[in-house]
Order: structure tokens, then sequence, then C-alpha cells
């Protein structure tokens, strides 16, 4: 999963999401903050900012809720066993 046209993706925040899950109290965090804290450490291209039509969010807010959509899919974080997907966010295993 790598990047598309300058645009993030599921591979390209990897490492910073298991970095910033760890830091979190309990080793668990909702996704909302988990988008909310990775852009203070990703840098974002426009594109990753641009809005999905009919939807509130963006593109890098979607990449970030398909680490839980893409779940069976190797190479995933939750697939791979680096984090657990929980009601409304992940959790370190």
């Amino acid at each position: 999963m790598a990047k598309k046209s300058g645009r993030i993706g599921e591979a390209d925040i990897r490492k910073e999401v298991l970095k910033i899950v760890d830091a979190q109290p309990n080793k668990e965090i909702s996704t909302t903050k988990l988008i909310a804290e990775l852009r203070k450490h990703v840098p974002l291209s426009p594109e990753d900012e641009e809005r999905l039509e009919g939807r509130n969010d963006d593109r890098f807010s979607q990449i970030v809720r398909n680490i839980k959509s893409h779940k069976d899919q190797a190479g995933n974080l939750i697939h791979d066993g680096h984090l657990i997907a929980i009601p409304g966010g992940f959790k370190l295993p």
C-alpha cells in the first residue's frame, strides 16, 4: 500500500500508528483521536485533505479507518497481529 500520486497509504502510517497507540493509557485509542494525533505527526498533501464526496471526512481519515475495514488483508496492522480492533478504536495486543 504505497503512496499513490502523493497520497498517504496505510503502509506509510504504520510506524506512527503503533507509536501513538503505545503512548496511550491502556495502550488503546479511539479512531477519532488516532486520526487527530496522526495529523500532528504525518505531513499531508492537499490530496490527502480532499473531502470525500457525500461524506464528512477526507481521504486521510478514510485511510486510517481502512486499518479496521482491511483487517483481513495481509500487511494490515490488525491482520498481522500488531493491533486489535476494539469498539470505536484500536488497542495493542
